[in-house]
């Protein structure tokens, strides 16, 4: 005879690779000797701990940069609320983030975080007899029935409490509802640990974009359920075969677009066989930062951030330039990584031109580099597209000495990573022409000609602008 199962509390625990735990002790290790932290992080005056809980302002993740770590936390909630507790997909947030410190015999007492969607701890340093983080048992009617009957047992169905141990790159992850205390640190080093809060993200408020991809190695505690085979876009953070996704139309014309008789532009129209899938996929998946350099204005301005997928040939969407190319440029080409990147940009103040930092992509030590652009957004969606320029000084439409020279002498013409916008624009370039974004277009054009993004007005605050690019050389 068996018995159903109800009222299941689920956690999730996980070990991150080695690696990513490395690099993340390393920023928490010097985050810890800086004035931010020497201000943050404060005795409790309730418990034993140090903390920087009491800084609602401050937030261990951007003080010490763990761009890793809340990539991390944000796609296994996301698989938490959706393969586990089966609800429905939802943006998240991060809502807090502090850093606890745990010296040989400090504690804390149960203890919720009421309010929050979901709740972690990550351990950054857990020494051996550190003590483990415990979940008694939520229903208090059950508890006080196995005090009273002594029908305590060490049966999950039985047990007063579940103690997990932790241990350095361990991941416990919860309803913000469930009950926890922290064991005694009975060794004689500090348990460091950050406890992170999630939320819902409000409907007007952008997520931050993070990457969702979890590490290869992973020993889980869960077991969610196994991804749907064969549907490859039925939600974001599912797997997908490239070539399935971005399938290909068989009635695909090539257009010569030459930009005012000096641009050799290709535009391969209606490429894609199922365009609103791909836009729900990639649209939906958070996206790692990119060009995040200090003092710079990303994450400040705007969202500029990258979406990296390996191909693996043979590839349609590859091969399709390459015969494009072929015809109408005569040169054979083969591309130039195993992988192609998705541009996610969006905007979180106005934007401070009608156009990025001009460039060229041109390769060093090949003959010829050929770039690929291909729009992903819906049509309600488009807006703007790809410019193409002069640079004046040297009346140039390509990459030139002229240029170079300029560059050298004036490091804001080009492309620094501090900035999406340029900060020259009508004195240096002159815009020669555009090629619009329209669904599922393939845009190709020879890498040396200066372009940039073109935004003509403010579009992108509710949605990304989002675009696929790869690079054939010859």
């Amino acid at each position: 005879m068996s018995a159903d199962l109800y009222f299941a509390v689920p956690l999730l625990v996980r070990d991150v690779q080695p690696a990513i735990h490395e690099a993340i002790h390393a920023k928490v290790s010097a985050y810890l000797n800086t004035d931010a932290a020497r201000r943050d992080v404060v005795p409790s005056p309730e418990e034993s701990v140090t903390t920087s809980y009491y800084h609602p302002e401050a937030s261990v993740l951007e003080d010490a940069e763990l761009d890793e770590l809340e990539a991390l936390v944000i796609g296994m909630a996301k698989s938490f609320l959706e393969d586990t507790l089966k609800l429905a997909p939802r943006r998240l947030e991060i809502e807090r983030a502090w850093i606890n410190i745990f010296e040989p015999g400090a504690q804390e007492a149960q203890h919720t975080h009421d309010g929050s969607l979901l709740s972690c701890s990550y351990y950054v340093e857990a020494p051996e007899n550190c003590g483990c983080i415990v979940f008694p048992d939520p229903i208090g009617a059950r508890r006080s029935y196995r005090q009273f009957t002594q029908t305590a047992g060490p049966d999950l169905l039985t047990r007063s409490d579940i103690a997990v141990a932790v241990q350095p790159g361990r991941l416990v992850m919860f309803e913000s509802w469930l009950p926890h205390a922290v064991q005694c640190n009975k060794s004689d080093k500090p348990r460091i640990s950050i406890a992170i809060n999630l939320r819902a993200a409000p409907e007007s408020v952008a997520a931050t974009p993070v990457s969702t991809e979890e590490p290869e190695a992973v020993s889980a505690v869960s077991n969610p359920a196994q991804p749907a085979v064969g549907d490859p876009a039925r939600s974001a953070g599912k797997p997908f075969l490239f070539n399935e996704l971005f399938e290909l139309r068989s009635d695909i014309g090539i257009d010569l677009q030459p930009i005012k008789e000096q641009i050799p532009t290709v535009v391969l129209d209606n490429l894609l066989k199922h365009p609103d899938r791909v836009r729900e996929v990639i649209g939906s998946t958070p996206a790692t930062n990119w060009k995040h350099e200090q003092g710079g204005r990303n994450f400040i301005d705007y969202y500029d951030c990258r979406l990296r997928f390996p191909i693996r040939h043979p590839n349609s969407l590859v091969s399709v330039a390459q015969q494009a190319i072929n015809k109408v440029y005569g040169v054979n080409t083969r591309p130039s990584d195993a992988s192609v990147d998705v541009n996610w940009f969006m905007q979180i103040d106005a934007r401070r031109a009608d156009f990025a930092v001009p460039h060229s992509d041109i390769t060093e030590h090949v003959r010829r580099s050929f770039t690929c652009i291909l729009y992903l957004n819906a049509p309600d969606e488009c807006s703007g597209g790809t410019a193409f320029f002069r640079f004046r000084p040297s009346n140039s439409l390509t990459f030139d000495e002229g240029y170079a020279r300029a560059v050298k002498d004036d490091s804001r013409i080009g492309e620094t990573g501090l900035d999406y916008w340029p900060e020259t624009t009508g004195d240096v370039w002159e815009l020669v022409g555009t090629v619009d974004m329209v669904p599922g277009r393939l845009l190709i054009f020879p890498s040396e000609y200066f372009h940039a993004a073109h935004h003509p007005v403010d579009s992108f605050y509710a949605f990304p602008r989002l675009t696929l690019a790869f690079w054939m050389i010859n």
